[in-house]
């Protein structure tokens, strides 16, 4: 295995709602807790995804084995004085009064997890940002919960994105 690290910001990065990016989200979003839930649904994802392209700082990293896309990971800047939508407890102070980095999406398909590729995919995401603060959304029963834990992230309340969805902690992590 010989996986290779390919950052895309700007126009490049509108790959990532292509098919290849597109299958592998929803590959990895029929696995439990998510189980295909509607806000999981494929014309869901490209049509939020979509929207997020444009936002200041969004930065895609894809990871590669070959001619396979064995994951993915992007996110943007938050801007000093927002926060999270939906039904969302309130952020610590300190955090939304700075710019702040979101991670939107971590996807790593199952044949490389256990191997570092997802802490290395998700430190790639992360190397070269200016903000002070980096946020996500977990879902307490999804595997990944625990090791952003193990990581460092810490868990500071929660949020309801939308009302067909689950809801998911906030998850900080100071750089």
């Amino acid at each position: 295995m010989n996986v290779i690290f390919t950052h895309l910001t700007g126009p490049d990065a509108a790959v990532v709602i292509d098919d290849d990016y597109t299958a592998v989200y929803t590959l990895i979003r029929a696995e439990p807790p998510y189980n295909s839930g509607p806000l999981y649904h494929p014309d869901r994802y490209r049509e939020r995804t979509g929207d997020q392209l444009d936002r200041p700082g969004f930065t895609l990293v894809a990871v590669e084995d070959g001619e396979t896309l064995a994951g993915f990971a992007f996110g943007f800047t938050m801007p000093a004085g927002r926060w999270w939508g939906g039904d969302t407890t309130p952020g610590p102070p300190e955090v939304v009064a700075a710019d702040k980095f979101a991670v939107i999406e971590l996807n790593l398909r199952t044949e490389y997890r256990g191997r570092g590729i997802g802490r290395r995919l998700l430190a790639e995401l992360l190397e070269g940002r200016t903000e002070p603060y980096a946020t996500l959304l977990s879902l307490p029963e999804a595997a990944a919960h625990d090791i952003y834990e193990h990581w460092g992230w810490k868990v500071t309340g929660t949020c309801r994105p939308a009302p067909d969805t689950m809801l998911a902690d906030v998850m900080v992590l100071a750089r």
